[in-house]
């Protein structure tokens, strides 16, 4: 029989990775980092598209995630008292705190907002993304876009420099008496004023010495007819006294000193008063005390169908020019040195004390159009446009301008570049979109039956706006759209903007009148097919590239039908629209031979 014998077993010899396989391993998983940060970054930005940036503050308020309306709603509440810069004034030893009344100052929201909106949106993408990171870490914080009225302010100093303000003195001499000369002291309002306003533009606190002048004795504000003798002084100077205009509640001051006392009355007699140059100071003050009233800003909530506040209204003022006059006269007929300052409060035409009286109760009309596949200038655009509108209400029998509202479309505005019609061609220009908003208004008034009047149709069709016959082209300031709110009571414009989507929409709440509106397809008719397509000669372009500027557009009439029946009489209204023929534009690198031209470059613009 055979032993068993025990054969030892020799581990088999571990093989090294390869270096390829590892390599390999380390890049599937970067790859796979790659991918997720890809994921990461797009799904932030898709987030954020109707949204500001996580992080953004607005004066210290965290308004990051919150679309403009929302942000807006949360700023109103959260800032009760917003923080302004303190102002004082400083002169002859003298000093002044002036109150933001006093300063006319008025914070601007939807400016700030946009402000923040705009903030990791603008400028190459690693700038972006730059501000978009530091605004995640909390460093970005918008200060608050406030407003100041230069009237209100220099009425303010005005008042300021009367009491700092010294007429000159020339020398006395009663008997063996005598008093030397005394320079007198004014206030240069104006340089003043631009000290302050450059004090506020940095938006810090600002200390502001009054620029001063000395008046001397012997100039042109005091002369022989500013002076008249009297029986105790001899010879000696008597120099008239101010007279001093002062408002009911003690706010304002006015004052005609020696000078202008003797310009308006040369003769000392106040029966041959110098009507036009009273006048004359008169206006100016007026100027001074002018503020316009501010209408109330709403917003209808329609799922309580009640109308909110999104800023409050606030009186205005003005100075009753003829009733000034009047207390100046019977003032310097009585030998008083003080009069009645008529200053009349001027009330907003939207007010928000009195939210039922405005009639708006639901929803008239809307209009709504589509612009997805904007470029993003396009888009942001459209925001900005849309939000100029944001609680625009409209008093009953006014007209509503689209220009008014929007103001300059410039870049200082707001706006940014795209593509816009500029005679027969697009180009890029400032406020590229704005004409999307416009139609959009246009549609919401036009289905609501309102009177049109003002409206153009573009140059040719825009594919933005769907079926023709139913645009609106603006071209501030000569450009306009405008209706007229025929309800009998007060109408309100609400704009929705969705990015996301593409999406705007006009809506009018108010007070439906008794009509029914119906608009008819459009009825086209001369259609004019575009001309042979242009080629341009483009040097920035290599030879033999082609690039399309221009896609044709057939031209064409377009008629649309709105027929109202309102109070039982029934009216059909045409809208005419004539779009002219769009030709085919390319652009050709140098040298680069096109259709038809075998033989010959393109030409050169």
């Amino acid at each position: 029989m055979h032993s068993a014998r025990s054969i030892p077993v020799v581990p088999a010899a571990r093989v090294p990775a390869s270096p390829r396989r590892a390599v390999d391993f380390v890049m599937l998983w970067l790859g796979v980092a790659v991918l997720t940060l890809a994921g990461l970054v797009v799904g932030w930005q898709f987030w954020h598209l109707d949204r500001i940036y996580s992080g953004v503050q607005v004066a210290g308020v965290p308004v990051g995630g919150y679309t403009l309306p929302d942000a807006l709603s949360y700023l109103q509440q959260t800032l009760t008292e917003p923080p302004l810069p303190a102002v004082v004034v400083q002169g002859e030893g003298q000093t002044w705190t002036l109150s933001p009344e006093e300063l006319g100052a008025q914070t601007d929201l939807t400016a700030s907002l946009q402000r923040a909106y705009a903030l990791g949106r603008r400028g190459p993408w690693s700038q972006r993304l730059a501000d978009q990171v530091s605004a995640l870490l909390g460093q970005r914080n918008i200060p608050l876009q406030v407003v100041y009225d230069p009237q209100v302010l220099r009425a303010t100093l005005t008042r300021i420099a009367q009491e700092v303000e010294r007429p000159p003195q020339p020398p006395v001499t009663v008997g063996d008496w005598s008093a030397p000369a005394r320079p007198g002291l004014r206030v240069d309002v104006a340089a003043s004023l631009q000290a302050v306003l450059d004090g506020l533009a940095r938006g810090e606190n600002t200390i502001v010495e009054l620029v001063t002048y000395p008046v001397d004795p012997g100039s042109h504000l005091i002369g022989a007819t500013d002076v008249a003798a009297t029986p105790d002084m001899g010879a000696g100077p008597s120099v008239p006294q101010p007279l001093v205009l002062r408002s009911p509640d003690g706010t304002l001051e006015f004052a005609l000193d020696p000078a202008q006392l003797t310009r308006i009355l040369p003769s000392g007699d106040p029966a041959q008063l110098d009507e036009d140059a009273l006048r004359a100071i008169v206006e100016g003050w007026a100027q001074q005390v002018a503020i316009p009233p501010q209408d109330a800003r709403l917003r209808f909530d329609e799922a309580r169908g009640q109308v909110e506040v999104i800023r409050p209204s606030a009186p205005g003022r003005r100075l009753a020019v003829d009733a000034t006059l009047q207390a100046v006269r019977q003032a310097l007929e009585r030998g008083e040195r003080t009069a009645p300052l008529p200053v009349v409060a001027v009330p907003p035409a939207v007010d928000s004390s009195d939210l039922d009286r405005l009639g708006i109760r639901e929803l008239i009309s809307q209009g709504t159009t589509y612009f997805r596949g904007s470029s993003p200038a396009r888009v942001w655009n459209i925001q900005v446009a849309a939000s100029k509108f944001e609680g625009v209400v409209i008093p009953p029998g006014e007209i509503f301008s689209f220009n008014e509202i929007v103001e300059d479309v410039s870049a200082a505005n707001g706006f940014e570049d795209s593509l816009i019609i500029w005679g027969d061609r697009t180009a890029v220009g400032v406020g590229g979109g704005v004409c999307q908003v416009s139609t959009t208004v246009f549609r919401a008034a036009y289905f609501g039956g309102f009177p049109i009047v003002e409206r153009y149709n573009h140059g040719y069709v825009v594919d933005w706006y769907g079926k023709p016959g139913l645009d609106a082209t603006i071209y501030t300031p000569t450009v306009d759209f405008k209706f007229r709110n025929d309800t009998g009571a007060y109408l309100l414009v609400q704009p929705e903007v969705d990015p996301v989507e593409g999406v705007i929409t006009f809506k009018l709440f108010g007070t439906p009148p008794d009509r029914q509106v119906t608009v008819s397809e459009p009825q086209i008719s001369n259609v004019v097919d575009p001309g042979p397509p242009e080629y341009i000669v483009d040097e920035g372009l290599a030879p033999g590239q082609v690039r399309q500027a221009e896609w044709p557009k057939e031209g064409m009439t377009v008629v649309v039908e709105r027929t109202i029946t309102e109070n039982g009489v029934t009216r059909v209204e045409k809208l005419r629209s004539v779009y002219q023929p769009w030709n085919a534009v390319y652009l050709v690198g140098p040298g680069t031979s096109v259709p038809g031209q075998a033989d010959t470059d393109a030409s050169t613009p």
